[in-house]
């Protein structure tokens, strides 16, 4: 049976679903919805660094006295290239959660080996493409599967998309196509989730302090082949990208967003 259009988000027992959920830009917006109310279920392959963000985001959320006492910070352990193991995240978020998942951000994402391309063997680029791509689609159709009126009707898709999905780096022929492909999934996405009120949005980051972008400080290469510091920004701007999105009510919507570090090499101007 299908369920009628409900309000968003919902006054209380909002559920997210952050994949890529242990460190960096997933963590930190695991945060920043934690401590506007929602319950949050962080996703990754690795079970101590889950268990890590779980335990840092509680003590977190109890430390500045945010969140509230009744929502909860769940864990999934799951690959998100494996179909079985999508669907059973979303199960996990219904069922340890409010019955609905309300918003996914679609964050799990990989940048492969930074070679040229004559030396890229098919299994790194078919890696990148699984992880970026095909991962995000998985989800995607999950959250569809789930917001179409079948669990819920309506709902938020976030998808992290990059700088990337404008403008490549060197030696990034892989990251650079599955970004660009992101533009186009979420393009579709949006156009599809009209008739069910899933609202779509692509939040395009520069540069955010995290792993992937740790040796920037030291030197990135650039497109004539210097090798240039590039500044970095909090991953907290980011994280609040999505939190405002996410407390927009379905009637509104945001199809893009970059976010990015101001002074960064971009496809804002030439170098």
């Amino acid at each position: 049976m299908t369920q009628p259009p409900r309000q968003y988000p919902p006054s209380e027992n909002k559920t997210a679903i952050v994949t890529g959920g242990s460190q960096g830009i997933g963590r930190a917006t695991a945060l920043c919805l934690a401590r506007a109310g929602w319950n949050v279920v962080i996703s990754a392959r690795n079970g101590d660094k889950l268990a890590e963000a779980q335990r840092y985001i509680t003590a977190q959320l109890a430390s500045t006295a945010t969140g509230t006492a009744k929502n909860k910070i769940e864990t999934f352990q799951g690959d998100m290239t494996v179909e079985k193991d999508v669907e059973a995240m979303f199960d996990v978020a219904r069922q340890r959660c409010s019955g609905a998942v309300d918003l996914i951000f679609i964050n799990a994402g990989m940048s492969g080996p930074n070679v040229p391309l004559q030396q890229l063997s098919l299994a790194d680029w078919t890696s990148v493409v699984n992880v970026n791509l095909t991962g995000a689609w998985l989800c995607a159709r999950e959250a569809f599967r789930h917001m179409d009126g079948t669990h819920a009707m309506g709902g938020r898709i976030v998808l992290n998309g990059s700088i990337s999905a404008h403008a490549p780096r060197p030696n990034s022929s892989a990251y650079t196509a599955t970004k660009h492909a992101i533009s186009g999934l979420t393009k579709s996405l949006a156009l599809d989730g009209r008739k069910y009120n899933i609202a779509v949005t692509q939040l395009d980051i520069g540069n955010a302090v995290s792993a992937m972008t740790e040796g920037m400080g030291a030197g990135a290469m650039q497109a004539d082949g210097s090798v240039r510091a590039e500044p970095r920004m909090d991953v907290e701007h980011a994280a609040r990208q999505v939190v405002h999105v996410a407390e927009m009510p379905l009637e509104a919507n945001v199809l893009n967003i970059t976010v990015m570090a101001t002074n960064m090499p971009s496809h804002v101007a030439r170098g």
